[in-house]
């Protein structure tokens, strides 16, 4: 079963709430999911024991850094999506995490350190594809975009040209920056099932969502396509 892992060495750039909103997605379609949670903080943990967790989605707390390759092989037998959300700094764990992936997420914000830090992710990715002898495939994800606003800020705009003049594809949705996406990791649960959200800003969010994890898959199919 497919592995999709998101890592990023920067703090702070929605990593772990795009891990949660693709897992949401694909077990609203009606897949089972595990998520693998290799953050040291262990927020999608944390979120795994609030109430109204969908039956169809398995949390997993890694502690082991040796572990990790046998978590995930596990984790492929009884699920139909393994998700795992990585450590930022470089380590064997997110080595060995990347030689079991089929697709790489790298989570980025329009910034120029972003864009730094995004790109040593990215080479590690490559480095793991020459260890593994194949290649891994991957793409960047703009995340805590303008809610408000569809028009990128010029340094924005000129980060995602660079990106794809260096030949790294990014997913065409841009996760927003949405106060409800917060509050999943408060309550717990579902978009669907958040209290004190209006309903026009959860059906906003939820597009937003299946349009993300729209993208993964048809990124996870062109990686099969190309394999």
């Amino acid at each position: 079963m497919p592995v999709i892992t998101l890592m990023s060495p920067k703090g702070g750039v929605g990593k772990t709430t795009a891990g949660l909103l693709l897992a949401l997605e694909l077990a609203d379609g009606g897949a089972t999911v595990v998520i693998i949670d290799a953050d040291p903080n262990f927020p999608l943990a944390k979120w795994g024991r609030l109430p109204n967790k969908p039956e169809r989605i398995e949390v997993v707390q890694e502690v082991d850094e040796d572990a990790i390759i046998d978590t995930i092989d596990a984790a492929q037998k009884r699920a139909r999506f393994v998700i795992v959300d990585l450590e930022g700094r470089a380590s064997a764990r997110v080595t060995n995490a990347l030689l079991m992936t089929n697709l790489a997420l790298v989570p980025m914000q329009g910034s120029v350190l972003d864009s730094d830090q995004a790109a040593r992710a990215f080479q590690s990715i490559r480095r793991a594809s020459t260890a593994a002898r194949r290649e891994i495939a991957f793409a960047g994800v703009f995340t805590r975009t303008p809610a408000s606003s569809r028009i990128r800020s010029r340094v924005a705009q000129q980060i995602a040209d660079g990106v794809e003049g260096a030949g790294i594809s990014t997913l065409p949705t841009s996760i927003a920056e949405r106060t409800v996406y917060r509050s999943l990791f408060a309550q717990g649960g579902t978009l669907a099932t958040l209290d004190g959200a209006t309903a026009s800003s959860i059906e906003t969010a939820r597009a937003n969502a299946a349009a993300f994890a729209h993208d993964v898959l048809e990124a996870l199919s062109a990686a099969r396509a190309a394999a």
